[in-house]
């Protein structure tokens, strides 16, 4: 008996979800801790056992501290239900999750089920992804952010809203005390008003900004208190305009979340822990090869997407859509905001542009490559088109899975092991199980010390 084409869809669409997760659990359970990760962990420990909430974020690339106390709230609510270094990483697994979840209905709403299929492929069981929602990090908070920010800015999108106008600006400030990269989604918001692709409901929007303004009462007596906490002292504002390079290096980015090519971070694969190493001299680096010439060939498909997207959206962007179309052509025009917003990001930031730093671009630089290729499952090149989305899906899984056992932060040891040095024990090291999980080595010389801990008493003299 055949399949209905509904029965197929929803299988799919269950498919890719499980295999996603099972790669993120294993990711999971296998993630490791380095020096951010002590940092928010310490915040986080302080509330789950102490009851403390810290006031401030951990330091950032521009200088001072990340401002307000969401960071704490982010990494220690997650430890009152599971004592160990590993829950908020499930937790931002689960957020990550819920920002699919929320995307797709989305696209439910705004296109067809060929969009939601391509899109789970592309964003859900994307190894970019899955390597950034398994293990503790600010950073990886902003891709769920920049869904809500989608979703916050659908409801406004024919009429005035007071709750989502009031959600959007509380995103916003909320962003703002996860990571710098909030920007992007300011900047969006306000291209977005410009040309009137949302409209706000000035009394929601004013009293999420209040919010958002009580939330950041505390920090602001710690910034009082020691000015040095203020972010943003160093670098100079624009200076990626003025280089040039950061705006290119960006913009690759962009393309890249949409790819199969992987930042070197993610790919320098080590299986000797695991596998032993025999497996490890046949695999290593021959699947990183292979992965990095799969993934300059991958770049065609977000180009090709970006090349036939854009002048068309130029084209169109005075026209008045009909009913049928007006849906996904809004959510193409909000894509395209996002990633301009993220581009000027680029030109104003003081510093090198990470990976990471346009997280909160992550969903429209997917969404673009989205709403571009459905079409091709349904045209003349339905069947090359089919042929590519199935060779995605095995390197993906692959890619993912190779991750998963053999990333930097997913594997325990190897050929070249490295371990965090503290300055002393803590018991936070043994209440969380770090301790167990290789990451940390203790000499209270040469070591360093979380910010937010009681700094350890001095070795004695004349120690070495």
């Amino acid at each position: 008996m055949s399949r209905q084409p509904g029965q197929t869809f929803r299988l799919a669409l269950v498919g890719l979800f499980l295999l996603g997760l099972a790669i993120g659990l294993v990711m999971v359970a296998r993630s490791r801790v380095g020096g951010d990760q002590i940092h928010l962990l310490a915040r986080g420990w302080w509330l789950a056992v102490e009851g403390v909430v810290v006031p401030h974020g951990i330091r950032t690339s521009a200088g001072g501290n990340a401002p307000g106390s969401l960071q704490s709230l982010l990494f220690g609510l997650p430890m009152v239900l599971w004592r160990d270094y590993r829950a908020p990483a499930l937790a931002t697994l689960l957020a990550h999750a819920l920002a699919w979840l929320l995307l797709d209905r989305l696209l439910a709403a705004a296109a067809g089920r060929r969009e939601r299929v391509l899109f789970a492929l592309l964003f859900w069981l994307n190894p970019w992804q899955l390597y950034f929602a398994a293990h503790v990090w600010s950073p990886n908070w902003m891709i769920p952010f920049g869904a809500l920010h989608a979703v916050t800015a659908w409801g406004m999108r024919e009429r005035q809203s007071f709750w989502a106008s009031l959600g959007h600006v509380a995103v916003l400030g909320l962003a703002f005390q996860v990571h710098p990269s909030f920007v992007i989604l300011v900047l969006a918001t306000l291209l977005l008003l410009a040309t009137r692709q949302v409209r706000l409901h000035w009394p929601g929007a004013l009293l999420g900004a209040a919010l958002v303004a009580l939330s950041l009462l505390p920090w602001l007596a710690a910034v009082r208190a020691d000015p040095a906490l203020l972010p943003g002292k160093t670098g100079m504002l624009g200076a990626g305009l003025l280089k040039v390079f950061p705006i290119v290096r960006g913009i690759a980015y962009l393309l890249r979340y949409a790819s199969l090519s992987y930042s070197d971070r993610m790919t320098p694969f080590d299986f000797t822990a695991t596998l032993g190493p025999e497996a490890d001299a046949l695999l290593a680096m021959p699947l990183r090869t292979a992965l990095w010439l799969v993934g300059v060939a991958s770049l065609a498909v977000p180009l090709a997407a970006h090349v036939r997207l854009w002048p068309r959206l130029v084209r169109r962007w005075r026209r008045q859509p009909d009913a049928a179309s007006s849906r996904r052509l809004w959510l193409t025009r909000y894509a395209a905001a996002v990633l301009l917003a993220a581009v000027a990001s680029f030109a104003l930031s003081p510093t090198t542009v990470m990976a990471w730093q346009a997280f909160a671009a992550f969903h429209a630089a997917v969404l673009t490559v989205v709403l571009w290729a459905a079409p091709c499952l349904r045209s003349r090149r339905r069947l090359a088109a089919r042929r590519i989305a199935a060779a995605w899906l095995v390197v993906s899984v692959v890619a993912g899975a190779a991750m998963a056992i053999g990333g930097p932060l997913y594997r325990p040891g190897g050929r070249a092991p490295h371990a965090i040095v503290l300055r002393a024990d803590h018991p936070m090291l043994h209440d969380l199980r770090i301790d167990r999980a290789g990451s940390v080595t203790v000499d209270p010389v040469n070591g360093w010390w979380p910010d937010v801990l009681p700094a350890p008493p001095a070795p004695p003299p004349n120690r070495r």
